[in-house]
């Protein structure tokens, strides 16, 4: 694969998918802009880039502020006059996973990170992609959108289930062009998420657990693609099934 002179940007950049996403993209030759809200973390991976001889900028943002995205975009397409990749992967969740014990606040604030954020990424880049008559945008969802549970969450998988309808209309508005957006729906993925579980999986129950590079593995194969080509919808859960019925039964018994 050669992405030299291709722009790609990755929110969630900092960590996780999105930090692995970044580093793989860099390491095809893929100018990178990598976008988070932790100053810290984006330096972590802008510095690990740079030392690879890969071409990266990083830019702490709110994901859900749509002018601060606007900020971004034009810094993009000032320092590099284009925009290829796009990668929606900034996500959270929170302890609190049941209907009845999430307030309407931390309801709120899943849907607009989760799923407002990434629609909000996707029209400041639109008019560009729309303008070079390509482009590339992928939406990281998760396995909660399709078979939603405790485990993710009420707010959460509602949210990531947007994500893949909302996918599935770009495509539909944006068939007469060579843009073209995937949703990637991960299972459980070995990252800093895992901390906002109540019950967090134990080492032998994360070592059967995907891991980040494996998403990126799969990213890259999308953005490979030819123009002609379009992969629409991928879903990605580890090999070996993991039984999670303790931590459920644990964490229905904490208050």
């Amino acid at each position: 694969m050669n992405l030299v002179e291709k722009v790609s940007i990755i929110t969630g950049g900092g960590s996780g998918i999105g930090r692995a996403t970044a580093i793989a993209l860099a390491q095809q030759g893929s100018k990178v802009c990598i976008v988070g809200r932790t100053s810290s973390k984006l330096t972590d991976v802008l510095n690990e880039i740079k030392l690879n001889k890969g071409e990266a900028i990083a830019i702490t943002a709110d994901i859900t502020d749509y002018q601060a995205i606007e900020k971004v975009v034009e810094k993009v397409s000032n320092t590099w006059g284009r925009i290829d990749i796009l990668v929606n992967n900034a996500g959270a969740n929170i302890k609190n996973r049941g209907l009845l014990e999430t307030s309407p606040e931390e309801m709120q604030n899943l849907v607009d990170i989760n799923l407002v954020g990434t629609m909000f990424f996707t029209k400041a880049v639109l008019p560009t992609m729309v303008s070079q008559n390509s482009g590339t945008i992928i939406n990281v969802s998760s396995n909660s959108a399709i078979w939603p549970s405790l485990m993710g969450g009420v707010a959460y998988s509602a949210a990531k289930a947007g994500v893949n309808n909302f996918t599935e209309f770009l495509n539909d508005e944006l068939q007469h062009t060579l843009v073209r957006a995937c949703s990637i729906s991960p299972g459980e993925v070995v990252t800093p998420i895992l901390d906002n579980r109540r019950v967090k999986p134990n080492k032998a129950g994360m070592d059967k657990m995907c891991m980040p590079e494996d998403i990126a593995e799969t990213i890259l194969l999308v953005v490979g693609q030819p123009s002609r080509t379009m992969v629409t919808d991928i879903v990605v859960t580890p090999t070996l099934t993991r039984d999670t019925s303790s931590e459920v039964i644990k964490r229905l018994g904490q208050k």
